[in-house]
């Protein structure tokens, strides 16, 4: 484009460029921000109303277990012959309890479900479950390796009472297994999250206790509670250890997550829900894509508006510029063509336009002041040579002859001599006037130098020349000229020539000619006229 020739021009395109882009990817950003903040804002609100549902899931079932026992507690208290085969009863149809014991008011083992042998009698009296359920209160405890079967085992208790105080205790297991096979992990029923949430229990030491190889290890591996193996360092689990509960999208060797945490207090153990990062912002990133992709697109198109615009406005700018220098070069006539751009381009190319014409004018006014002498006012010298060649080649192509004429003043040294140069330029001037008033319409009277005129007459016809001389020589000796109140005679002798052009060389020997004739009109008494034709 030719507006890239210009340093300005590039200048302004370079630097709105640089503010649309700019300023354009600096909006895309804040959308872009913004977008993926209310997406990250929408995703940890759902994540945690669903951890915060599940949660509730397992207050609930726990609260159900608890009046379980409370409820075994409560016909123990109207039959208290019951046996081992009521418990076992009991726990086949509530098949979540792995056993049910029934203890004496010093913790001793009177009864069970019998799916562990444990030997009636037998002191656990230093239980929790036991101490906090004989004072009088139900009580639920968080997972500890039961004596049984080593397995983890979380319980509940329930005071029986006799006339109102409590006389023995009864419990109910259940174990880390039957547990998590009740609030299967894995299972796909977590709304809101699409099946890509992973639920995680953490125990107290920081251990992920739903892991599968941690439940299957944990029987045989006392010292299991201390192995780093199991034990998370992610940001979730130290804030779950705290007991904090919150949402959050953190990093963890690398990979990006969005986690949700909270801790159940009545069990002990914490909860934490986590998806993939790049998993769930796929969609989003599908998005931001499909933004910036069209983010692109419009700036090109803004900057495709903008070479537009850029060139449309300089278009008049340029043609001014490409006027200005066939001006300084060429020097042209008439009014030069501009586009319009409806701005304030095209005030400026209609003040060229004035200055324009003022500069013709002027030169028009220069050249036309430079062609005529500075006293009389008719052409010089040096213009009428140009006007002669111009006509004589003009001539010599149609083929018709060519009419000069030279005028002398009379005596004109004496004039200037008696009266002084002040009145010579005066007779000068008023001579000047008599010419112009005698020749016709296209006649060119000049001034050839000193007393001398020159008329180049506008006719190939030889008596017109002639009639035109006698014209001249008689208007002037019947002119008054007055100097310090007397009349001042003054006569002129008129040489004439009317020539074929091919019958000259140039056009100094049609000058030559014509002065040779005044010559003789001189030689002949002065105020005649003399002349000759070749045609």
């Amino acid at each position: 484009m030719q507006f890239f020739e210009s340093p300005f021009f590039r200048k302004i395109f370079l630097v709105l460029a640089l503010v649309v882009f700019v300023g354009f990817g600096t909006l895309t950003f804040w959308i872009s921000s913004s977008v993926k903040a209310s997406f990250r804002e929408t995703q940890l609100s759902t994540l945690q109303d669903a951890l915060h549902r599940y949660r509730m899931g397992i207050l609930g079932w726990l609260s159900e277990k608890q009046k379980d026992i409370e409820g075994l507690a409560r016909v123990y208290e109207y039959s208290p012959q019951m046996d081992s085969s009521f418990l076992r009863a009991f726990r086949e149809t509530i098949q979540e309890y792995a056993e049910i014991l029934i203890l004496d008011g010093q913790g001793k083992l009177l009864s069970n479900s019998g799916s562990v042998p444990l030997q009636i009698g037998l002191d656990l009296s230093d239980r929790e479950y036991f101490q906090v359920a004989r004072r009088g209160s139900s009580f639920v405890s968080g997972f500890f390796r039961g004596r049984g079967r080593g397995m983890a085992t979380l319980s509940i208790s329930a005071p029986i009472r006799k006339e109102g105080k409590p006389e023995k205790v009864v419990a109910g297991f259940i174990t880390l297994e039957k547990f998590l096979e009740q609030f299967n992990p894995e299972a796909p029923r977590i709304t809101g999250t699409s099946g890509i949430v992973s639920v995680h229990f953490v125990n107290a030491k920081g251990q992920i206790i739903s892991h599968p190889e941690y439940k299957t290890r944990y029987p045989l591996d006392p010292d299991i509670e201390e192995d780093p193996t199991f034990r998370s360092e992610s940001e979730p689990v130290r804030l779950l250890l705290e007991r904090k509960e919150g949402a959050l999208v953190y990093r963890h060797k690398g990979k990006g997550f969005y986690s949700a945490y909270s801790w159940v207090e009545p069990i002990q153990i914490g909860l934490v829900f986590e998806a993939d990062q790049e998993v769930l912002e796929r969609p989003l990133t599908r998005q931001l894509h499909s933004l910036i992709l069209s983010s692109c697109l419009v700036f090109v198109f803004l900057i495709g508006a903008l070479l537009f615009v850029l060139w449309f406005l300089s278009q008049p700018l340029y043609q001014l510029n490409q006027a200005m220098e066939k001006i300084i070069h060429e020097s042209p006539k008439g009014e030069v063509v501009f586009k319009k751009t409806g701005s304030h381009v095209d005030r400026l190319v209609d003040t060229f336009k004035e200055l324009q014409q003022a500069v013709d004018q002027r030169e028009t006014q220069l050249k036309d002041k430079a062609a005529r002498d500075s006293l009389t006012g008719l052409y010089n010298h040096g213009m009428l040579e140009d006007l002669l060649q111009k006509e004589y080649h003009r001539r010599k192509r149609s083929g018709k002859p060519l009419c000069f004429l030279m005028v002398d003043i009379d005596h004109f040294k004496e004039v200037n001599d008696n009266y002084g140069h002040a009145v010579g330029d005066q007779v000068l001037q008023e001579v000047g006037r008599i010419l112009e008033s005698c020749v016709r319409a296209g006649d060119i009277v000049a001034r050839y130098g000193g007393e001398e005129f020159a008329i180049l007459v506008d006719s190939d016809q030889p008596e017109v020349s002639l009639s035109l001389a006698e014209r001249i020589r008689s208007r002037i000796e019947s002119h008054p000229f007055i100097v310090k109140g007397e009349k001042l005679p003054l006569t002129v002798s008129v040489g004439w020539v009317c020539l074929k052009t091919d019958k000259v060389p140039d056009r100094r020997a049609i000058v030559k000619e014509a002065d040779d004739e005044l010559y003789r009109a001189k030689e002949a008494g002065r105020n005649r006229v003399s002349g000759h034709a070749w045609v």
